[in-house]
């Protein structure tokens, strides 16, 4: 009987807290939370910025600061979602404040960077076997999406969001959200000469 018990408690500490811990711990000022948190949303969050803005570094540590300062407002649901309507902001605010010169020559050296980051930031198995050369070109043609079907690819794959979740911060109908993606997806396997067991 003693055994049965300790053996329960022994795999207890091994349970990951959840993000709603962490925040809560966070507002108590845990760096250890922080640091939780950053561990596991930031790959996401960078290849997802990389993918979008080419000043991804300025708004990823911008989105964290500004995430940290209004911890208190996340409650419930998903953190990520959460984070991401916060990066979008500072996305927006960026754009905002950018010179338009800049935009074109920075465009292309995102998208450089994109294909050089990818296995940096976590990729699938599929992924890390793909050629460099390959990458390269999907991300040239996720760049050349449609602005709406960009953003819910990006959302999906980078972020890793639900579409429910994505209607919610796009503020569009769930069935938009997934057309956009299939539509995306369609494209993408079209131009890059993929079907389906490729996919």
């Amino acid at each position: 009987m003693g055994y049965g018990t300790s053996r329960t408690r022994s795999t207890t500490p091994q349970e990951q807290p959840g993000d709603l811990e962490l925040a809560k711990a966070l507002r108590k000022g845990s760096q250890e939370a922080a640091d939780q948190l950053v561990a596991r949303h930031g790959g996401a969050l960078m290849a997802y910025l990389k993918a979008k803005s080419p000043e991804a570094e300025d708004i990823y540590q911008e989105t964290w600061l500004r995430a940290i300062r209004r911890i208190g407002s996340f409650k419930y649901g998903s953190f990520r979602a959460w984070l991401t309507v916060i990066a979008r902001n500072c996305m927006i605010d960026q754009h905002r404040r950018r010179r338009p010169d800049v935009s074109l020559d920075a465009r292309d050296e995102a998208g450089n960077s994109l294909g050089d980051r990818l296995p940096d930031t976590g990729p699938t198995a599929g992924a890390r076997l793909a050629g460099k050369e390959l990458q390269q070109r999907i991300a040239e043609r996720v760049a050349a999406l449609p602005p709406d079907q960009q953003e819910v690819f990006l959302l999906r794959t980078q972020q890793e969001l639900r579409f429910a979740e994505i209607a919610k911060i796009l503020g569009i109908p769930l069935n938009t959200a997934l057309g956009r993606m299939h539509y995306a997806v369609t494209r993408l396997r079209r131009e890059l000469g993929m079907n389906d067991e490729d996919a």
